[in-house]
């Protein structure tokens, strides 16, 4: 299995092969694991978010529709476990006005597939915005923005892994959010669409 293709794995895991899904789980938790630490800042939490995520994945396993690579998906879906975890969790967490405020804009939130079609869908068009964005970057900037954001690697770590300053990295980061923001305030104009793009790269 570990030769396999995530869509032969997708393919594999919609049949029930349980195989596939150990090594979908395998490829991605630590990845996600990461990401969800600086997310909701206690390693207890993300690894219960994360655990959440492959659960919820494997009982929807027969419902899969994934249009965009594995990845993107996954980390997708780990958003909206972690919007989920601050709602539960209550004002006292770190950024909550500014998630809450997001999740009022959308009425009832992100939601995953099969609730709200047309809420999804809207969380769907600003996540692939974002990722056409990106590749859409110079090459330079593209590779900072996605150690820091995908791999959430500190400023020193991509300054050393890359051989370039700290203010280098900065400087890259904040020239990639602003084309973020303008992207999505062209798509969704108002503080929604930026608020969307501050908690996703956060």
């Amino acid at each position: 299995m570990k030769e396999q293709s995530d869509k032969f794995l997708i393919d594999q895991i919609t049949a029930s092969n349980y195989d596939a899904y150990s090594e979908l789980y395998h490829r991605y938790w630590k990845r996600l694991y990461k990401i969800a630490c600086t997310k909701v800042g206690t390693e207890e939490d993300a690894l219960d978010i994360v655990q959440e995520l492959f659960i919820d994945f494997w009982q929807r396993r027969a419902e899969l529709k994934i249009e965009k690579s594995v990845e993107t998906y996954l980390v997708s879906s780990l958003f909206y476990k972690v919007f989920m975890h601050f709602r539960k969790r209550g004002l006292e967490e770190k950024h909550l006005e500014n998630y809450t405020y997001y999740l009022d804009q959308l009425e009832t939130g992100i939601v995953p597939a099969g609730y709200d079609d047309q809420q999804e869908a809207e969380y769907t068009e600003l996540v692939e915005l974002v990722a056409d964005t990106i590749e859409q970057m110079p090459e330079k900037m593209r590779e900072v923005f996605n150690l820091k954001h995908t791999q959430a690697l500190s400023i020193s770590e991509i300054s050393e892994l890359l051989g370039i300053s700290t203010q280098t990295v900065k400087n890259q980061l904040s020239n990639a959010m602003q084309k973020l923001r303008k992207a999505a305030g062209q798509q969704v104009p108002g503080a929604t669409a930026s608020l969307f793009v501050w908690w996703l790269c956060a």
